[in-house]
């Protein structure tokens, strides 16, 4: 299965089981993590290789340079992990000699139908994530489902929270198939995938540079990255607290109906993922991260309709926080 990303120049998603793990990688120095490498060795042998720390802590400007330092003369950069490596390496190939071809394969379901497509990369600046970074397209991204199957299962549910997160806002896939557990054996999986990157794709073409539109992809993210950074819950749990809670602040707007909400809280609770904030969250560091987010003071993004909704800090503490 192919798809095309409309940008400019357009660049293709390619979707096909055994693809990469079959036949190997395509030409270029390798970035990725040390699990990865240690799962897929015959993918990373005799190859110009970079390997990271596994886990959000390398996203960061010191590994970021560290990188850039050891790169030497390359002509594509491949990023062979999740959104971790993928946003690092996309960062390095954007600014490295001003731009180095870049290729993304995907290792993770959330890196499948969300990260690797789209141009969005960065490093964290401190408590501040993706403060640093640019959008770049790729020249390619190479999706092989047949990763999935020594994806660990916590892992594979924080892309099944993205996937709910499509689901929600565009409805592509179905809420109803979200509130079945979700399982990478499934027949229909592979069209899941192909749903969720078909919509990406539509929202990429219309608003590349993320001026807009695209902020719809944002929905659970303003909570989300705050707990993401202050608890060390993983991308796909904190953005699953994320829509519940921003939902439930839709909900108390008049924004989205008393369904939608039970109905979204169906398919996380399906699906094993985390709808309540940790024990003992403290508010006033969430809203503290909150402030300092890259998409502005206390932006929500909703629905198709409501994805640029800005409040105050009082209104966020009143409807947030209410119990």
């Amino acid at each position: 299965m192919k798809l095309t990303i409309p940008t400019n120049p357009s660049y293709e998603v390619e979707i096909e089981r055994g693809s990469v793990l079959k036949r190997g990688l395509p030409k270029g120095l390798i970035i990725t993590d040390a699990n990865v490498a240690r799962i897929y060795p015959h993918l990373v042998k005799d190859r110009k290789s970079i390997i990271i720390k596994a886990g959000e802590e390398s996203k960061s400007a010191k590994t970021y340079l560290r990188i850039v330092e050891a790169l030497g003369d390359i002509d594509a950069v491949v990023s062979l992990g999740g959104g971790v490596v993928g946003d690092l390496a996309g960062f390095v190939a954007s600014t490295y000699k001003r731009g180095t071809a870049l290729i993304n394969v995907p290792t993770t379901l959330l890196a499948m139908v969300d990260s690797s497509i789209g141009g969005k990369n960065g490093v964290n600046l401190g408590k501040r994530k993706n403060y640093l970074g640019t959008i770049y397209q790729p020249k390619r991204v190479i999706i092989d489902p047949l990763f999935l199957s020594a994806l660990p299962t916590t892992e594979f549910r924080n892309g099944v929270a993205e996937i709910i997160k499509y689901a929600s806002v565009f409805g592509q896939p179905s809420l109803k198939r979200v509130c079945q557990r979700l399982n990478p054996s499934d027949k229909d999986f592979e069209d899941i995938i192909l749903s969720c990157c078909s919509v990406k794709a539509k929202i990429v073409g219309e608003d590349e540079y993320d001026k807009g539109y695209r902020h719809t992809l944002n929905f659970g993210h303003t909570v989300g990255h705050a707990l993401e950074l202050l608890y060390g819950l993983s991308h796909g749990e904190a953005i699953s607290i994320g829509m519940a809670k921003e939902l439930e602040m839709a909900r108390r707007l008049t924004i989205e109906t008393d369904e939608k909400v039970r109905e979204v809280e169906k398919a996380l609770k399906a699906n094993e993922l985390p709808t309540e904030f940790p024990e003992g969250f403290e508010r006033e560091k969430i809203l503290e991260i909150m402030r300092f987010d890259k998409k502005g003071r206390f932006v929500f993004a909703f629905n198709k309709t409501h994805y640029n909704e800005r409040f105050t800090e009082e209104q966020v503490r009143r409807v947030l926080f209410a119990k």
